[in-house]
């Protein structure tokens, strides 16, 4: 029985350690990926002009002296919807300029070796080409509003290709060319404003008051604290409670090992005696049974970090597989802000889980530590013959 609840507590403390990695690991992959890639496709601060712009490029380029800003990108949004054989979908679609395209949006397109669509053509994301079965290269239907109560107007667009970016934005986007934006909104010489992306994202706030205070009076701005805050906080928020909840399971193995050495005390009262009534003092008694609990703490953090390393080596694929088992996905943008799970394994994190649980299992182990060195050697004997 001794030797089960010592395996019980092995298991257990290198199931929590284990565990404990994955969960931060993976937690810490969503917080990169929010900062690294959805960040990267979306702005970190839009400025909105007043009214259409015409000249806008003297204000791109005095954007761009605003300490902190990486980038400035003149767009056109236009918000409609696209259907297809009775099915209809809502779209943004977003005109770029192909001068000075986003470096985010852009590195998607170049990883799908596309390229910047020409007028008369659009780029849909694939779940929106998936929803609609549309075919690239056959032109589709897209219903814009009227700003006079007016009859909608339907345009027609050539899909030229499909491209994704992973993320929740492919449930909308679309894109188009500059001056395609501006057609459809009957504003083909202005634009509706400027996307910036910032060095800092968390000085997002400040650098659009920087702009604004440059622009003229009419200019407002939109940073990804009031669009993307909500979610970048639950992120935060979710890691922490669901590694408090997994260090539970290494609180729970360290409670293991408190009953198995107490075990291990009350089955070899004698044998503790008989080593006293031998010479072997208190303190060395003490000494023995820490030296148990750090050997069983050691092994089992040592095999516990073997299965988080290899856990975070493996869960991609284990998700893949088990998606495939089931016939659907376990994560879709439609719900989740990614369509994967990220891993982002930090070995501090790997270092602080070792030792917090060395130390809950270093703690645990004093008190069967100590009830063993009280051992009374004449009540221990007393009924031995």
């Amino acid at each position: 029985m001794v030797s089960f609840i010592s395996l019980l507590a092995l298991f257990g403390l290198s199931l929590g350690v284990g565990l404990l990695i994955i969960v931060l690991s993976v937690m810490n992959g969503f917080d990169r990926e929010m900062r690294e890639h959805i960040l990267s496709v979306v702005p970190h601060v839009q400025i909105i002009t007043p009214e259409s712009q015409v000249e806008w490029r003297s204000q791109q380029t005095l954007i761009s002296t605003v300490p902190n800003v990486d980038e400035v990108t003149p767009f056109n949004q236009v918000e409609a919807v696209i259907f297809s054989k009775n099915n209809t979908r809502p779209i943004q679609i977003i005109g770029l300029d192909p001068v000075s395209f986003p470096k985010g949006l852009g590195a998607v397109l170049k990883a799908d070796n596309l390229g910047m669509p020409a007028d008369g053509e659009l780029l849909l994301a694939k779940p929106i080409v998936d929803a609609l079965n549309l075919i690239p290269g056959t032109p589709v239907n897209i219903i814009l509003p009227s700003d006079d109560n007016r009859r909608a107007k339907v345009i027609s667009l050539i899909l030229v290709d499909v491209f994704t970016t992973r993320t929740e934005v492919d449930q909308v986007l679309g894109i188009v060319s500059l001056q395609q934006a501006g057609i459809m909104t009957g504003r083909s010489d202005s634009i509706d404003g400027f996307r910036v992306q910032v060095n800092n994202l968390f000085q997002s706030s400040l650098v659009a008051h920087r702009i604004l205070s440059q622009l003229p009076n009419g200019f407002r701005s939109i940073d990804w604290t009031q669009s993307y805050g909500n979610l970048y906080q639950a992120i935060k928020l979710s890691r922490n409670m669901v590694s408090l909840l997994v260090f539970l399971i290494v609180g729970i193995a360290a409670f293991n090992v408190i009953s198995m050495l107490m075990m291990m005390v009350i089955n070899k009262r004698k044998d503790i005696a008989i080593l006293q009534t031998m010479g072997v003092s208190k303190k060395h008694v003490l000494q023995i049974f820490l030296v148990q609990g750090l050997l069983i703490a050691s092994v089992g953090i040592f095999f516990g970090v073997m299965l988080g390393l290899l856990g975070c080596y493996w869960v991609s694929d284990l998700v893949a597989v088990v998606e495939g088992i089931l016939g659907s996905k376990l994560l879709d943008t439609s719900i989740y802000p990614i369509d994967y799970v990220p891993v982002d394994l930090r070995w501090h994190d790997v270092i602080f889980v070792s030792l917090s649980a060395l130390i809950l299992t270093l703690l645990a182990t004093l008190y069967p530590a100590i009830r063993a060195s009280k051992t009374v050697p004449a009540e221990a004997l007393k009924y031995e013959s």
